[in-house]
């Protein structure tokens, strides 16, 4: 289970980490003619169909077509003694449910993208953090100082194994999966070979990779530092460690003479403080990037503050409807800071960067700022994992994740399974990262500084 869904569970406010895959089904070839007896067939049947009638929010669903559904598929389920036979079962199980966010990790699959409990961050890093792209897993990030940095790990290297798990091995068996079903456990993947980067202050991380130049196999052993950044207790979770970072961007020619960027790791209540001094730094420029590359969620409540920098009027990012409850994810324009200074909100530009592993409340804010028309959004497909959802073993060994929650965007659409969609596509290409080029950043400036011009020029014109 994944940092997001633990705050799912305890903030009860539309946070999750990322699920896994999202298709209804799916075995591998392996599997298709693997008996099974027909108790545990039906026993996977009606447990699937006993987790959907206490947990799925339609109560209106659950208490009259999802009980038709138990009556016509129970009788097939007792004669059900194949693998493949359980798959169409299951596959027309969920199919009744008219929504996208229940499905099946195979058990084939479940352990190549699925988090364990405990692989939850234990407070060490390697300073290391890899992207999945053209079927490869690269490096995409080295911290300077780190244990990768000393290590000579590179941008755009090649990586092939993280520890015991081999790369090749885990990207062939989601590409097993169905076409549908690729975008979710591409990103799952991703989180899966990430959290292994971040062990106990201690451990030994062994990486083995491809060098640059010579295309020869090399293994570097990386032992974990402490985590920099603002240390947080949240709940039942382990302590988490916050980044909040920003700098000035130099664009001669526009206002304040630079666009700023805003860069954070997780949403947690502790980095407040910090939001609000990034924003105070670059308020001056012509305009923002919002950079939540790589953050997989926290706490959806806080979109409702950090949204307040950006907005002239009240408006709402969605809304997340439980069974008890729904939360509008309501946003006000900050015109107070925290210190008392009166200010209003930032009217500039705003461009949001977000990539596989951009998840939950990252997710909420992206989409609903771009619908709203406020900000423009760059990258790549985003994880399709805004809603809070739990994870239930089965008795045929795989895992059912379902849904807990439903969440809708300002223009009333879904962004569970699918994601959120940029307005400038921009592919993760291994010469990209091998050349130091950040393409959906430098896309990002180039339409703010297009965008900031435009709005000089017509203020202007007007005087």
């Amino acid at each position: 289970m994944t940092v997001g869904r633990w705050l799912a569970l305890a903030a009860l406010c539309g946070v999750s980490g990322c699920s896994s895959t999202p298709a209804r089904t799916a075995a591998t070839s392996a599997e298709v003619d693997e008996r099974i007896p027909s108790s545990v067939a039906l026993a996977t049947f009606d447990t699937v169909w006993a987790v959907v009638k206490e947990t799925y929010v339609d109560t209106v669903f659950v208490n009259g077509p999802w009980n038709t559904v138990r009556d016509s598929l129970r009788q097939q389920a007792m004669k059900v003694t194949t693998r493949s036979g359980l798959d169409r079962l299951l596959t027309a199980t969920l199919g009744q449910i008219p929504e996208s966010h229940f499905y099946i990790i195979p058990s084939s699959v479940a352990e190549d993208v699925r988090a364990d409990t405990d692989e939850e961050s234990a407070g060490g890093t390697v300073g290391l953090s890899l992207r999945i792209a053209s079927g490869k897993a690269l490096v995409w990030r080295v911290e300077p100082g780190s244990p990768a940095a000393a290590a000579g790990l590179m941008t755009g290297q090649i990586v092939e194994q993280v520890g015991d798990r081999v790369v090749s091995t885990s990207l062939g068996k989601v590409l097993s999966l169905p076409d549908a079903s690729r975008q979710r456990a591409f990103s799952d993947l991703n989180f899966k070979l990430n959290r292994q980067l971040t062990p106990s202050v201690g451990d030994t991380v062994r990486i083995r990779l491809i060098e640059t130049g010579n295309n020869r196999a090399v293994e570097r052993q990386l032992v974990a530092v402490p985590m920099r950044g603002t240390v947080s207790k949240f709940g039942n979770l382990p302590p988490i460690a916050g980044v909040v970072r920003s700098f000035r961007h130099p664009v001669p020619g526009l206002r304040g003479g630079c666009i700023g960027t805003i860069a954070f790791n997780i949403w947690l209540p502790a980095l407040a403080p910090e939001l609000q001094r990034a924003v105070d730094s670059v308020a001056s420029c012509a305009g923002i990037v919002i950079d939540l590359r790589g953050n997989p969620g926290g706490v959806g409540a806080m979109v409702m503050g950090f949204g307040g920098f950006f907005v002239e009027s009240p408006v709402s990012l969605g809304t997340m409807r439980m069974r008890q409850l729904s939360l509008n994810f309501a946003i006000s324009p900050r015109v107070v800071r925290a210190g008392g200074t009166q200010t209003g909100p930032f009217k500039g530009p705003v461009a949001i960067l977000v990539d596989a592993m951009s998840a939950s409340t990252s997710e909420i804010f992206a989409t609903g700022m771009q619908r709203l028309g406020r900000a423009k959004v760059f990258g790549q497909r985003s994880a399709g994992a805004a809603l809070p959802a739990l994870m239930h073993g089965l008795p045929s060994g795989d895992t059912f994740v379902h849904a807990v929650a439903d969440f809708t965007d300002p223009a009333g659409g879904r962004i569970e399974g699918s994601g959120v969609v940029p307005d400038q596509l921009i592919p993760l290409t291994q010469q990209d990262l091998a050349e130091n080029i950040d393409a959906p950043f430098e896309a990002a400036i180039k339409w703010i500084a297009a965008a900031a011009l435009e709005t000089a020029g017509s203020s202007r014109q007007k005087q």
